[in-house]
């Protein structure tokens, strides 16, 4: 059991703050964990050497607060640009080779002009414009054909998608030539800026963390060896885009979803249904969930801890959640409730279309013991 001072210590840190240090802001995947909350209750939870999984792996926050912690760390996603974003934030470049691997790219970008493969549809570059298409068909191809090791390729991929995300919701619309401004400058000002957070991470880890792409309802992990789970599954009532990048010109009248982020990593699109476990009316959600919560069970050692944050919008599904929870055997110790804040903003595309988008009056820590 945890004790009051626990937990009034879990209710002041879990609040939303900004982040800061390390890699833990080069990339804000969509609905991700806020660092200080993985921090606090891996201290709370764990000894250095213990080994914590996190079977909706994301953004890579667990992993890397478990790497800087001196803990073992395995994480399971079914996204491959979630395990793109997981391998960066944990990997020690030094800054020589990624500014060389920076010059690399810029000179091949020239080369390419005439060679350069098509990343974008015709719908995409009449958002983005002739001269930002042009040049991000340029930057992508020069990253995947020029002489980089994986590593660096995986580090200037996510800096572009980065860069991507930032010009598709940026609004032009009072700026009449922005279809003129280049997007090299902004593209090498991310780069520079992962460069000194890259560079700042320990240069060697006793515990290298471990990324698997795959399902979490079939971990590869023995039964009974893991001392603590850490996670966030998909949000049921919440529209996350976890694969796609929107764009949106207003002056245009056009909003859309491009697969930018799939044609750069050679991987097929996911369907909405398996990032998310949409459809079915919510049964697809509590079906799935039920598959990956049995999948922790197996995997924890007894009388250990899996710690849940989540959301919901309604009490009903709040309900559903601890009737699942019980229902593959685990014991609710607790849950921790966290108003969110009124002054926060929806999705540009929610915005955009007008929609009432009942944003979560709060999250919750589900805190579960085996």
């Amino acid at each position: 059991m945890l004790t009051d001072d626990q937990l009034n210590h879990i209710r002041k840190f879990a609040s939303p703050s900004r982040e800061s240090g390390y890699t833990r802001s080069i990339y804000s995947y969509p609905a991700k964990f806020l660092s200080h909350l993985p921090q606090e209750l891996i201290k709370i939870f764990t000894q250095e050497g213990d080994r914590i999984c996190d079977p909706f792996v994301g953004g890579g926050t667990t992993g890397l607060e478990a790497m800087l912690l001196n803990r073992q760390f395995i994480g399971y996603d079914i996204n491959p640009f979630a395990i793109l974003v997981s391998r960066v934030k944990t990997t020690y470049i030094s800054k020589e080779e990624l500014h060389e691997g920076l010059k690399v790219i810029h000179r091949n970008i020239e080369s390419l002009k005439e060679q350069s493969n098509d990343y974008l549809d015709s719908t995409d570059k009449e958002c983005l414009g002739k001269l930002i298409s042009s040049e991000l068909n340029f930057l992508a191809s020069s990253i995947k054909k020029a002489s980089l090791n994986a590593t660096l390729r995986d580090f200037f991929s996510l800096a572009l998608i980065h860069v991507t995300k930032l010009i598709g919701r940026r609004d032009f619309e009072e700026r009449e030539n922005w279809q003129h401004l280049s997007m090299i400058p902004m593209f090498t000002r991310k780069c520079n800026k992962m460069i000194d957070a890259v560079s700042s991470l320990p240069h060697s880890v006793q515990f290298p963390p471990t990324f698997h792409l795959g399902s979490n309802h079939d971990m590869d992990v023995p039964e009974h060896s893991i001392d603590f789970i850490l996670t966030s599954p998909p949000y049921l009532e919440v529209d996350v885009e976890y694969q796609q990048i929107q764009i949106q010109r207003r002056s245009l009248g056009k909003s859309k979803r491009t697969d930018f982020i799939s044609k750069l990593l050679g991987t097929q699109p996911l369907p909405k249904k398996d990032l998310c476990w949409t459809g079915q009316g919510g049964s697809f959600y509590w079906s799935n969930l039920e598959r990956s919560l049995s999948g922790s069970y197996r995997i924890l050692k007894p009388n250990r801890c899996l710690c849940i944050w989540t959301g919901f919008k309604t009490k009903e599904n709040q309900r559903k959640l601890i009737t699942t929870i019980k229902k593959v055997h685990f014991n609710l110790l607790e849950v921790i409730s966290i108003p969110l804040s009124d002054n926060r903003t929806a999705s540009s595309r929610s915005t955009h279309h007008k929609r009432n988008t009942r944003m979560l009056k709060e999250d919750s820590i589900y805190i579960l013991t085996k």
